[in-house]
């Protein structure tokens, strides 16, 4: 009788903890804030399994230059390839697969620094389909103003979570227009807080990148400083052999 209370003893505690850990992840995110995260998600049949996009970042505080990534992902086998033009001709390559990430140029392998290495080992915590994914806590602010850039109903997400194109932050401030669409996203960076604007409100899954203009604060307020443009932009399409 012991070693069959034993034997189920493990499966009731990690129920239990389960239980535990669903709850307290319940309690820390607003209903209002809930209601407005929701809102971000494909419908139904249109779930994101793979991901091809190319994105064209201009820096127009360094002399309009263009930096253009190549972003492959294959979310069922979480396997990703992300390549970056960092001169002409000069194209980094970062790979994701099979729970390692490693880096190449030129055909060549690269030592990996540990900061990109960082930023990409979690890249698959994440669910594309579900815009609570991630997130370890969200709390409503009411509505909020930036200049007459953007304004709406604020949502400040804490957890590694990335939307739309814009990087990924321990901290962002999401901005809902009064439809309950997502219009901006508000990021503080070593350089300052980033406010980044859509082109369109951002409906359908959270993965897929969206136009958009990016701003920094400054002292006289938010000076446009970035533009994304996504050139391409293919959902659950073949994947080409030999990406990974």
């Amino acid at each position: 009788m012991q070693r069959i209370i034993d034997r189920f003893r493990p499966s009731v505690f990690i129920a239990v903890c389960a239980a535990l850990l669903v709850s307290f992840a319940a309690a820390q995110i607003d209903d209002r804030a809930r209601s407005l995260l929701e809102g971000i998600q494909p419908s139904p049949g249109e779930a994101v399994e793979t991901l091809q996009q190319v994105m064209v970042m201009t820096l127009h505080q360094q002399g309009d230059m263009a930096v253009r990534t190549s972003t492959i992902i294959d979310y069922v086998t979480k396997r990703a390839a992300i390549e970056t033009e960092i001169s002409p001709g000069m194209v980094a390559t970062i790979i994701v697969a099979d729970g390692q990430v490693r880096m190449a140029m030129g055909g060549m392998s690269l030592p990996l620094p540990a900061a990109i290495g960082d930023e990409f080992a979690d890249m698959f915590d994440a669910d594309p389909n579900d815009p609570l994914a991630g997130i370890d806590s969200a709390s409503y602010d009411g509505v909020q103003s930036y200049g007459d850039l953007a304004e709406g109903e604020q949502v400040t997400v804490r957890g590694a979570v990335a939307v739309a194109g814009v990087d990924d932050s321990e901290v962002a401030r999401y901005l809902f227009d009064g439809q309950g669409l997502l219009v901006a996203v508000v990021v503080d960076s070593p350089d300052g807080v980033i406010l980044s604007v859509f082109d369109e409100p951002v409906t359908g899954s959270t993965a897929v990148g969206r136009d958009a203009v990016m701003y920094l604060e400054t002292a006289g307020g938010f000076e446009r400083f970035a533009t994304m443009r996504f050139e391409q932009v293919l959902v659950n399409e073949p994947i080409p052999e030999g990406t990974f």
